[in-house]
């Protein structure tokens, strides 16, 4: 199924901050982790809840986020990409927060989640990834771990497979497609582990 993202402004010439580039890379993560849910579902793996799907997306955005942070890594300065990055990750925060409390109740969504992303934060940055080839097999395999971990055991091995030959890479390909056209161009070559840093929750 084609993944579709935002890629381009509106014509409005408005200058973009980077909260603004933040904000739709995080709509970007969050559409590309409900494609990922679809997928899955297409392929015959099955889920039970909508609070399960929505421990999938949150895996799905967790990751991008972190392909995002590799993307801009000789872009932007140290201080413009902890804010690029923390704006990212609050937005997701906030849209993790309003559909959890839509489909679970109020509760600790938002600071739930923040501390998932500083966990992934620390597994992802053991993995090799390019910005001329996007994430490393490592990466794409930690990826699969946790998305087969929120599916449950049940064909646990083709789930992992779906994930790290398909479902990853044409996430991590649609997802780079768009902010780098939202940039405006590419950021140029270098391969590197991710940071160790945590996020801020507000």
């Amino acid at each position: 199924m084609s993944l579709r993202m935002r890629s381009r402004w509106k014509q409005d010439g408005r200058e973009r901050s980077l909260e603004d580039l933040a904000s739709v890379a995080a709509s970007n993560a969050w559409r590309a982790g409900c494609n990922g849910v679809l997928n899955l579902e297409n392929e015959g793996f099955e889920t039970s809840s909508r609070a399960q799907r929505l421990d999938i997306i949150e895996e799905f955005a967790a990751f991008l986020l972190l392909v995002a942070d590799r993307l801009v890594y000789e872009r932007f300065s140290a201080e413009e990409r902890e804010r690029f990055v923390t704006a990212m990750a609050l937005r997701l925060a906030g849209l993790v927060d309003e559909n959890r409390t839509d489909a679970q109740g109020a509760g600790p969504h938002r600071e739930r989640f923040i501390d998932k992303l500083n966990e992934r934060t620390g597994v992802y940055s053991e993995c090799s990834f390019s910005v001329e080839e996007g994430p490393g097999f490592s990466m794409l395999c930690c990826l699969g771990d946790r998305v087969t971990d929120a599916l449950g055991p049940t064909n646990r091995k083709w789930a992992q497979d779906q994930v790290v030959a398909i479902d990853g890479p044409e996430a991590a390909q649609a997802f780079t497609r768009a902010l780098e056209t939202l940039l405006g161009g590419g950021t140029g070559p270098r391969t590197r582990s991710g940071p160790r840093r945590p996020l801020a929750e507000d």
